[in-house]
């Protein structure tokens, strides 16, 4: 199982813990540290999406635990820490990390407060590394080890790439063809199908406005939002999502500083898959146990 798929599951558990605890969990403390934890996750990448912000606010009015407190004032809280986070990022930044860091006093408390981010975070299917990154920082700010909640490790752990001669069910050194699939049945049975990783990549490589949008990477180049979406021709709310389809997909790498995240091609995660890709399309599968074989 992958660490997303750990993730994914783990975070039903943590909704089912937050939900069984909910009415010890009424504090102003904890109140405002999640709104101070939800605008960070919606901010995330260093931008204030409109999308974003109504997704993270519709989340926030709908999780049985915030119910505890007025939506209204909810919503207060979270927009001004969104519009703090707009006039400047850094300062929103530390001024929501006070905040969380209220909640130190009760460990229970800090515990759901990182919580919250995650289910808040893994709400659109990717808990993507900015989102990750502010969570960790909010681990730190509660004197919470990020391990805690398997924050700790990169969310797709790479493994290596396998040259030809190294992939299943190679014999002798060469890749398996139509003359060597009985050996290569042999080795690999069973039906092939495409792991999660390379199903995203896939998905990510559909869209011809996103393959326009890696060209711009292709030369090693590090590109902010605002840069890529001025040299295609797109808003940045449009080219923001794209990029982070790419970046799901495991093409693009990102990094913040400040307000600003930049983005960059990520080689190696991309030899990897082209090398997953590889061993899937030229290691055949056997039949299912029982099925005649195919005949011209």
């Amino acid at each position: 199982m992958t660490l997303w798929d750990r993730l994914r599951d783990s975070v039903q558990t943590m909704q089912a813990q937050l939900t069984a605890k909910k009415h010890e969990l009424q504090s102003g403390a904890f109140r405002d540290a999640s709104m101070a934890m939800c605008a960070l996750v919606a901010a995330a990448d260093g931008t204030i999406d409109p999308s974003e912000r109504q997704r993270v606010a519709q989340l926030i009015a709908t999780n049985d635990v915030l119910q505890n407190f007025p939506p209204g004032d909810l919503h207060r809280r979270f927009e001004d820490h969104l519009d703090e986070l707009t006039t400047d990022f850094t300062l929103g930044t530390a001024s929501a990390m006070r905040e969380i860091g209220k909640a130190k006093r009760r460990p229970a408390e800090a515990r759901a407060v990182i919580q919250i981010g995650i289910v808040i975070g893994c709400a659109d299917g990717y808990f993507d590394e900015s989102e990750r990154d502010v969570v960790r920082e909010a681990c730190s700010a509660l004197d919470i080890p990020p391990a805690e909640f398997d924050l700790h490790r990169p969310l797709r752990v790479p493994r290596p790439y396998r040259a030809p001669d190294e992939l299943p069910g190679a014999a002798g050194g060469r890749v398996p063809g139509r003359a060597d699939a009985g050996t290569a049945r042999a080795v690999r049975p069973g039906a092939a199908v495409p792991g999660d990783d390379l199903q995203v990549f896939l998905k990510a490589l559909t869209s011809g406005t996103r393959q326009k949008l890696f060209a711009h990477f292709a030369d090693g180049e590090e590109l902010t939002v605002g840069e890529v979406a001025e040299r295609a021709g797109l808003g940045p709310s449009t080219t923001s999502e794209h990029l982070a389809v790419l970046r799901r997909g495991g093409l693009l790498q990102s990094t913040r500083s400040g307000k600003l995240v930049r983005y960059r091609a990520d080689r190696e995660g991309i030899a990897e898959l082209l090398g997953q890709l590889h061993s899937y399309l030229l290691a055949p599968s056997e039949p299912q146990d029982g099925a005649p074989p195919a005949h011209g």
